[in-house]
């Protein structure tokens, strides 16, 4: 018999994830400092490691490593929550699956090309194309029934990750110049893809617009996300109803 499939969950915050974990079966919680990582099962027996990690690149990549050494058989981890639209096409609620990531405050140069990860000698990071086409078709599914109701447009594409919470037009216009298909930025999913990647792991970023990284992103953004805690948990479960069709 075929185990369960074992899925890492990852957010910034309670808010992204969905806080209230009642929808988890035979739970379970263990304490690393201030990093609380939280086990259970859902739905016909997948097993759920998930945590939030807090923000910024450190924060995520820290979760990141513990939850894989305290999963080490995980078969996808899984990184989620908001971001900054850089796409003017896009709208809050729109879902942006991450075909590629790139860290925009990665800058190694001369040594390396602006935005080289050095350890692995690429600027752009991409998830497994199986795991990405299944993410993809699920979404769409979902959306096709209802399921995601209040979601808007799903569509994948480049996710920047930094260091910055970025607010400023110029800021962006800057990033976009370097990164032309640029479409949404944010401070966490590359630095969990790093290290998943470091660690053979496979992984998917997965982020709702909620603000358009520009003067009035920080109000967007804070209004957005205490009405996305209510709706945050359906689109992780869009994916688990359909992990059976990977």
């Amino acid at each position: 018999m075929t185990p369960p499939l074992h899925i890492g969950l990852l957010s910034a915050m309670p808010e992204e994830i969905g806080s209230d974990l009642s929808h988890l079966r035979q739970l379970s919680s263990t304490d690393h400092g201030d990093l609380t990582l939280h086990q259970g099962v859902w739905g016909d027996g997948v097993r759920l490691t998930l945590a939030w990690s807090g923000w910024g690149k450190v924060c995520a990549a820290r979760a990141a490593t513990r939850l894989m050494a305290a999963a080490p058989d995980l078969d996808l981890l899984l990184f989620t929550g908001v971001a900054g639209a850089a796409e003017t096409a896009l709208q809050q609620w729109d879902v942006v699956l991450a075909d590629a990531v790139i860290q925009h405050d990665m800058n190694a140069s001369p040594l390396f090309p602006r935005f080289t990860l050095p350890p692995l000698n690429r600027d752009r990071l991409q998830p497994d194309p199986d795991w990405l086409a299944w993410a993809s078709r699920s979404l769409n599914a979902a959306q096709e029934t209802g399921e995601l109701k209040g979601f808007g447009a799903i569509r994948p594409g480049l996710i920047a990750t930094g260091d910055q919470f970025i607010g400023d037009a110029a800021v962006l216009q800057e990033l976009k110049a370097a990164l032309p298909d640029l479409q949404a930025v944010e401070m966490e999913g590359g630095a969990v893809a790093q290290v998943a990647e470091q660690e053979g792991v496979p992984w998917l970023v997965l982020r709702v617009i909620s603000d358009g990284a520009d003067e009035a992103a920080a109000q967007s953004f804070s209004d957005f996300v205490q009405v996305y805690d209510q709706r945050a948990w359906s689109l992780i479960e869009a994916l688990l109803k359909r992990l059976s069709t990977r």
